[in-house]
Order: C-alpha cells, then structure tokens, then sequence
C-alpha cells in the first residue's frame, strides 16, 4: 500500500475513533511501525493520527459548546458553576485538557465534552489537545520500538 493511502486511511480511522468512543485510537497507532517503511514515514503517519484524531474532537467540543438544552438541571448548575472558573484560569483547563489527552485520565472524549461546554477557548483546546496526542500517539510509537532494540533506520 503506499503511503498516500496509508495516511488516508490513518487520518478516517483516527477522525472516526475521537467521535465513537469505542473506535481504539491507540491500537491503530500501535499498528503504525507495520506500515511504515522508514522512521520518517512513522514520524509522520504520527502526526497524521493526531491531525485525524483531534480533527474528530473538534466536532465533539463544537456538539457540547452548541448543547442548548441540559439533560438535568444538575448538570446546567454544573455548568453554570465552573465556566467561569475556567475563564478565570484557562491556563488550568489547558493543563487538564493537555493531560486527559496525554494519558487518558480523565478520559480525553469526555474532557472534550466538558470544554466545549464550558465555553473553552477553541484555540486554547486545540493546542493543548494536539500537544497531548502527539506525546501519546509518539510515545506508543516509540517505546516498543526502543524496547525491541531496533536502529532507527
């Protein structure tokens, strides 16, 4: 397959897995190594699973910003209490976004749910989001790799 196709179909599996929370990012992007011929091309196979994926939560933050109606009168005074916390410090629920995108905890699709919600700057979430996927997706690239002792070629 050539590498054309394999970043095509890496950025619509990836796309698909941020909107469907039960599509596993993380297995596709273990698969990458397969399908790369050269560490630049798993480099950038990488960064086309981050494209993909945050792309898909962009849809998903734009779907809880543009939420009118609240399922419970719980969640709007939820809602009503923390968004302007997190205008208050968006230095703060980048840091959370950042760190829910890197390790999963708490998990990043809902997360991104929650930014959207809260009115999160868009930009502010898409910097923070992308930085966290590309430690993720680079790091379950990367440490099979070294721990298999391949040379990079």
């Amino acid at each position: 397959m050539s590498l054309a196709w394999t970043c095509i179909g890496c950025f619509a599996a990836t796309f698909v897995s941020a909107i469907v929370p039960w599509v596993n990012a993380e297995i596709m992007v273990l698969a990458l190594p397969a399908l790369a011929s050269s560490s630049s091309a798993l480099a950038l196979l990488v960064v086309i699973a981050t494209a993909g994926q945050m792309t898909g939560k962009l849809a998903v933050y734009w779907a809880g910003r543009g939420s009118a109606a609240c399922p419970s009168p719980r969640v709007a005074r939820m809602i009503a209490r923390w968004e302007p916390l997190c205008a208050a410090s968006p230095g703060r629920a980048a840091g959370l976004v950042a760190l829910s995108s890197a390790v999963g905890i708490p998990p990043f699709f809902v997360m991104t749910l929650v930014a959207g919600a809260l009115r999160m700057d868009v930009a502010r979430f898409l910097a923070a989001g992308t930085c966290g996927r590309l430690i993720r997706f680079g790091t379950l690239v990367l440490v099979p790799h070294v721990l298999a002792g391949r040379p990079w070629a």
